[in-house]
């Protein structure tokens, strides 16, 4: 049975994020050390090769679980593309993948392409993320913003009638602002849209789009008036050497505004721009490969929690690990496998 929604609405550092997101990372490269959190086997252990396709936000994560379960059983790869969500279910969805890490669940056209190809599919929570709403440190005049601001500045409407600071509120600037933000082919630009314009893919079509985080923050940055969003990470990665910064955001949920840190995001008041991070798992590479398979998932849940706060990501609660153990369980059964069929057990 194929789970069709999620049922829910480093190499820390500039180094890695940035070397995954220009898409030079096909594979991952053993790490020493993989902490008491995380478990493997002894003796030969699987081997072969993982192909994980999908997002580029959430391939840090996916990545640093492959590097560790490499180093753990040298005859494997995990071979990350982060190409984006939505590039990513096309491949997934076409039997291209193993693995697919998405930044938002699986939309009504995907599940469609996957039925169409006989592809049946599960789904595992790997932690929470924040979109950060980021200006340069010189701008002194956005304190924080509205979803009603936002939404002004973003959706297609605004392309001619909103470009200056002083369209949004009278009292800033009468300058032209400089707009930053992921392209379509990403599960950010797709949540983001929803989440504060109300319809997927409403967007403004004259700023500057990309399919790089990484070159939304340095834009932003560069420029005074440079306004943008982008998955949390990356602006982790360069606010303490860059000029650039998180603008509070309104919460849908108390009407006060809130910066995206580990308690707004975990206390569940960064709303709506906090969002959980997927990997959906093929199932029919799991009844081929199912110790491949299902040892590197077992592993990835084992160290989930710690693999996205190694990235700068936020932990899913313990709850969420336990139900992906389920999942995994409950996988197997379905392909004819037991949990005593992998060399990875649960923790």
């Amino acid at each position: 049975m194929t789970d069709n929604k999620s049922g829910r609405s480093s190499f820390s550092g500039v180094s890695r994020r940035n070397f995954l997101t220009i898409g030079a990372l096909t594979g991952a490269v053993s790490v020493a050390g993989c902490g008491d959190v995380l478990s493997g086997g002894s003796g030969d252990g699987p081997s072969g090769t993982i192909d994980a396709s999908g997002s580029n936000t959430v391939a840090p994560i996916t990545s640093w679980a492959g590097e560790n379960f490499e180093n753990e059983y040298p005859d494997v790869l995990v071979d990350v593309a982060p190409e984006g969500t939505g590039a990513g279910f096309q491949e997934f969805c076409r039997g291209n993948s193993g693995v697919q890490s998405a930044s938002r669940e699986i939309t009504g056209d995907e599940v469609d392409l996957c039925s169409e190809n006989n592809i049946d599919y599960g789904f595992l929570e790997v932690g929470l993320d924040g979109l950060s709403v980021v200006k340069n440190s010189e701008n002194d005049w956005v304190d924080n913003i509205t979803l009603e601001e936002l939404q002004l500045i973003w959706e297609f409407e605004a392309t001619e009638e909103v470009t200056r600071w002083s369209d949004v509120r009278d009292e800033w600037p009468d300058e032209e602002m400089q707009l930053h933000a992921r392209d379509s082919a990403s599960g950010t630009f797709d949540y983001f849209t929803e989440a504060i314009n109300g319809e997927m893919g409403d967007i403004r079509d004259d700023y500057s789009a990309t399919s790089q985080t990484n070159e939304i923050m340095g834009a932003v940055a560069d420029n005074l008036h440079g306004f943008g969003w982008g998955g949390l990470g990356y602006l982790r990665d360069i606010e303490d050497d860059q000029p650039i910064e998180a603008v509070p955001v309104e919460s849908d949920e108390d009407g006060e505004f809130y910066l995206p840190d580990q308690d707004n995001i975990e206390e569940g008041l960064y709303s709506p721009l906090a969002r959980p991070l997927f990997a959906y798992v093929n199932l029919a590479t799991l009844e081929e490969k199912t110790d491949l398979i299902g040892s590197f998932v077992r592993f990835y849940v084992n160290g989930a929690q710690e693999f996205a706060r190694d990235e700068d990501f936020y932990a899913a609660p313990d709850e969420v690990t336990e139900e992906n153990h389920d999942k995994i369980d409950d996988w197997l059964d379905q392909v004819g496998a037991s949990p005593d069929d992998l060399t990875v057990q649960r923790d």
